[in-house]
């Protein structure tokens, strides 16, 4: 797991990640994995990875610079036209994955992963989760996607997806298998699974930009020869939006910071409200049920989600105007080395939360911290090595050859 954040105004953008990763299907944890790098030696652009740290099992880390070395000092106008090319450049190499046969055997392990994940939700939780997550989806099929997909998942997966619906259904989901298979197919073809998905998030300035930009996009599994991408609205910095915070991965601490408040915490508040809502129509419905007991039947049968949803939609925007704009405003007047700062603050934070609770240690170790402006490009203020650097002046002699 991971949690990085990209902090930017029009002076320059900084992003910090951790260095923990999960290894064993979850039981074991690691503090030494490197998920900042460049994305070019010669131009201010660079890309972070989180989740799934491999594409159809070749690292990500060695794409990245497998592309890095492609790209040489070719430089691009903007920056979405970096992770254009980058998606161009996988393409062309297959997505790293040359025989069909295993990337149909990739597509079914996860499936598979994310059966395995289902399984461990409680049973009276299951068909919400279940449904959440097939809900996270756009309305169109992602690109290179067609009605042709779900042919080729119908001739291909249909035995796994089957085989992992009944065992759903065993474990407590209510679904039948016909609404739960539609589901799943709508999932793989019109978005990502958060499980078992990698992240890229790009960032940096095209040669046409003056101000940082911030692309992230989600990475799934190959079908029928195409890999599943989706790409998120990209934030801009300019003149009318001078400043951004983007948290990725584990959001909650940084969300907690942002808004005042945690999100777990703000869901409490929305059941406490629903409860005491409740109770009150119960007691008024009772105090009048002996003189009007059709008045009684009717307030019983109020619907309370639309007061718990207005009330929800008010704090929030609340919250958003009161708290969080100044917040991210105080922003746009820091320096370089206060973006650096404060970037490197919320992702220790978050370790520090994993750190003391009760949950895995998935946010740890060493903090990469890097910083980008358009007339400094790139600069590591913190970065790991797994080499003593005194003692290996060829790899830095030998950088920009390779």
């Amino acid at each position: 797991m991971t949690a990085i954040i990209g902090v930017m105004n029009k002076h320059a953008v900084a992003i910090a990640a951790d260095s923990a990763v999960t290894l064993g299907g979850g039981r074991k944890v690691l503090n030494s994995a490197n998920k900042l790098f460049s994305l070019s030696k010669h131009h201010p652009v660079a890309v972070a990875i989180y989740g799934k740290a491999d594409l159809v099992g070749t690292p990500w880390e060695i794409i990245i610079k497998e592309y890095r070395k492609n790209l040489k000092d070719k430089a691009l106008a903007y920056v979405g036209d970096y992770v254009d090319d980058f998606f161009d450049f996988i393409r062309h190499k297959q997505y790293y994955c040359f025989d069909p046969t295993d990337a149909l055997n990739y597509l079914k392990q996860y499936i598979i992963g994310l059966f395995n994940y289902l399984q461990r939700v409680p049973p009276v939780q299951l068909t919400q989760v279940f449904v959440n997550i097939c809900s996270n989806v756009g309305t169109d099929y992602l690109e290179g996607f067609s009605d042709d997909t779900i042919v080729f998942l119908n001739n291909n997966v249909s035995k796994e997806l089957d085989n992992c619906i009944q065992g759903l259904i065993k474990s407590g989901l209510t679904l039948n298998n016909i609404d739960a298979k539609n589901l799943l197919v709508n999932l793989l073809t019109k978005g990502v699974p958060p499980i078992l998905s990698s992240g890229l998030v790009f960032t940096g300035y095209g040669e046409e930009e003056i101000y940082p930009t911030i692309y992230s996009c989600e990475i799934g599994c190959i079908i029928n020869g195409v890999l599943a991408v989706r790409r998120q609205q990209p934030v801009h910095i300019s003149n009318t939006n001078h400043a951004s915070i983007c948290p990725f991965a584990q959001t909650d601490v940084m969300h907690t910071i942002l808004s005042g408040i945690s999100p777990q915490v703000q869901s409490i508040y929305a059941n406490c409200l629903a409860t005491t809502i409740r109770s009150f129509t119960n007691q008024l419905a009772t105090t009048v049920s002996s003189t009007n007991p059709r008045l009684a039947n009717q307030i019983q049968g109020i619907s309370i989600e639309p007061f718990v949803q207005s009330f929800m939609n008010l704090s929030q925007q609340a919250q958003f105007n009161q708290y969080t704009a100044p917040f991210v405003n105080s922003v746009e007047g820091l320096e370089k080395e206060d973006l650096s700062d404060f970037a490197e603050s919320l992702i220790t934070l978050t370790s520090l939360k994993r750190k003391v609770s009760p949950d895995q240690e998935t946010v740890g170790g060493p903090v990469d911290v890097m910083v980008i402006s358009k007339g400094d490009g790139i600069i590591w203020m913190k970065r790991k090595h797994y080499f003593d650097a005194g003692k290996n002046h060829h790899f830095f002699s030998n950088y920009f050859e390779n």
